[in-house]
């Protein structure tokens, strides 16, 4: 994980605050929210996050993701447990995310947390 996101900010796709925010993105979710993401769907959201507010800083937009799996996470019974996690994920960073992005990232801690669940 670590290696990847160092290479991420080696060339230039990420800042290197997004970089080491992240790293400490990966410690919390292992070590405060039991959360593992070192297994190939882990990767893929933290690669998504770092990516998603990289894209927030530069201004870019993408499409919103589907409305009815936003509303499937929002009224899941997990919602009121991953959504202090999702903000706290969020607040090391100095970036204002992107509405769109919100839901992608959602989606990604909704798979991991039932993925630890389960």
């Amino acid at each position: 994980m670590e290696e990847r996101l160092n290479l991420l900010c080696d060339a230039g796709v990420i800042d290197r605050d997004i970089c080491d925010g992240m790293l400490g993105v990966v410690e919390k979710l292992e070590t405060v929210w039991a959360i593992p993401v070192r297994n190939e769907q882990g990767e893929m959201a933290i690669t998504h996050m770092a990516n998603a507010l990289m894209r927030s800083r530069r201004g870019e937009e993408i499409g919103p993701l589907d409305e009815e799996l936003v509303t499937e996470i929002i009224t899941s019974q997990a919602y009121a447990e991953l959504l202090p996690i999702h903000q706290a994920m969020l607040a090391p960073f100095d970036v204002k995310l992107h509405p769109n992005e919100e839901g992608y990232l959602l989606a990604n801690l909704f798979s991991l947390w039932m993925v630890s669940k389960g």
